[in-house]
C-alpha cells in the first residue's frame, strides 16, 4: 500500500482520487483491556444511507498487537469458515503481530463473516491499536 494514502497529500500524488486530499485512514485508536474486560462480537463497517450509495465506509481493518497477553484476550472471528472447519478463528495476541482483514466484498457489499470479538483477558492485560482504512473511491 502506498503510504501517501495514509496521510495528507498533494493532488499530483494520486490524481485518480480527484479532490480527496486527506488520509483515507482514521487516526490510530489505542485499546486497553484489563482482566475480565472484553468486547462482544461486532462489525466495524457501517451501512450507507439509501439516499447516498457513495457514502464512504471502512473497508480494511488492521489490528496491531502491542504486548503479549499472559492468558486470554484472543481476537475471535466466530463466523469464520473454510473448507475444513466451521469453528471460530481465534487469534492469540502477541507483541508485534498484526491481523489485516477486508470488511467489504469485492462488489462493495459488507462482509458479514468479518464479525469479530475481543475475548476476555484472564491474566495480564492487552494493549492493541486499530487502523481503519476507508474505501478511497467512496471517500
Amino acid at each position: 500500500m502506498d503510504e501517501a494514502l495514509l496521510r495528507k497529500r498533494t493532488p499530483e500524488e494520486h490524481p485518480e482520487l480527484g479532490s480527496i486530499k486527506g488520509s483515507i485512514a482514521e487516526p490510530l485508536q489505542m485499546v486497553h483491556y484489563e482482566v475480565g474486560q472484553e468486547y462482544t462480537a461486532h462489525h466495524d463497517f457501517g451501512y450507507s444511507q439509501m439516499s447516498d450509495p457513495y457514502e464512504p465506509s471502512r473497508s480494511i481493518n488492521v489490528l496491531l498487537y502491542l504486548n503479549d497477553v499472559e492468558e486470554g484476550g484472543e481476537t475471535s472471528f466466530p463466523r469464520w469458515m473454510n473448507a475444513e472447519t466451521m469453528g471460530s478463528l481465534d487469534v492469540k495476541p502477541e507483541k508485534g503481530k498484526a491481523v489485516l482483514f477486508y470488511m467489504l466484498l469485492p462488489d462493495g457489499n459488507s462482509d458479514d463473516l468479518t464479525q469479530h470479538a475481543a475475548l476476555p483477558v484472564f491474566k495480564g492485560e492487552k494493549w492493541m491499536s486499530n487502523l481503519w482504512i476507508w474505501d478511497p473511491f467512496k471517500s
